[in-house]
């Protein structure tokens, strides 16, 4: 077995870089090892501790989908993943700071709207019946759970629950309370077009069209479009990695990811084109540091 060890400062600072898509690349190198890391850790021996680290893995598979679909040049497919990976980062910021204020309360809603979503399953299928799931799906058992449920809520509330899941709020909501306002008018807009239907600037559709009567330019829009994904999912996986790297008191990675963090804020502060290095640049004082912000 070999043996493990702390990579060198000075080794990491080499690997910063104002490649976007390189950083995205190392990001997901951290985040997979975190996300192992979190697996085995005492966090998950606690109710609030599988769930957030639920949220963490799928924000982390997602990306790494993403990256699979952007090697075979999917982009539009990529934005719709980006939907995905930006609904597990609302997810995971709106339940730690639910779970700070009472964990058992948003544990409840959380197990609750699991079930009441299961339901809405089954009775589209009839509960299995003439199948040989049947039995393992008793109307019975489920509707008195449900009456226990309904018996903890309003019915406003059990209305949100049923349609917007633990929370309880519309994703616009969700996105707002945890300070991601300009994120979700950013993305998540452009993503949900990808979902429903060809997003018109992955199409044919623009080369037909004028503005001002001028042509639009489908190459300049498809690579700022790229561009914006990048970003995007850089700062989505970024933010939660650090956070739960916070959370873990895994020093180390927190490191990685200030350092990786720091190569990203260089990137998009460059206002366009290359980066380049720049003699007349100095250095940010001592002990300044970036991190993914909103």
């Amino acid at each position: 077995m070999a043996e493990s060890r702390f990579r060198d400062p000075e080794d990491i600072k080499k690997r910063v870089t104002g490649d976007i898509k390189k950083l995205n690349q190392r990001l997901l190198e951290i985040a997979v090892r975190l996300d192992k890391e979190a697996r085995v850790h005492l966090i998950t021996e606690t109710l609030p501790g599988k769930i957030l680290t639920s949220f963490y893995r799928k924000a982390v598979n997602t990306t790494k989908a993403i990256e699979l679909l952007k090697k075979n040049m999917l982009i539009e497919e990529a934005w719709v993943l980006l939907r995905v990976l930006l609904e597990a980062h609302v997810n995971f910021c709106y339940f730690l700071r639910k779970s700070s204020e009472d964990p058992i309360l948003i544990c409840q809603r959380y197990a609750d709207s699991s079930i009441l979503e299961k339901l809405k399953h089954l009775r589209e299928v009839n509960f299995y019946q003439g199948t040989d799931m049947a039995a393992l799906h008793s109307p019975e058992k489920w509707e008195a759970t449900e009456t226990e449920i309904r018996a903890r809520y309003n019915e406003k509330e059990l209305k949100a629950m049923r349609h917007y899941g633990f929370s309880g709020l519309s994703f616009e909501g969700r996105a707002k309370a945890v300070g991601l306002k300009s994120m979700y008018e950013f993305c998540y807009r452009i993503a949900s077009r990808s979902v429903h239907m060809f997003d018109p600037a992955e199409t044919s559709t623009w080369t037909d069209y004028e503005l001002s009567g001028l042509p639009f330019e489908l190459p300049e829009l498809l690579q700022s479009r790229r561009e914006a994904l990048e970003s995007a999912q850089n700062m989505l996986l970024g933010r939660v990695s650090f956070v739960l790297a916070q959370m873990l008191q895994k020093h180390s990675f927190s490191a990685e990811l200030m350092l990786v963090g720091l190569g990203y804020e260089k990137f998009i502060d460059r206002t366009a084109g290359p980066v380049r290095h720049d003699s007349e640049h100095k250095d940010d004082p001592p002990g300044s540091f970036y991190i993914w912000r909103e």
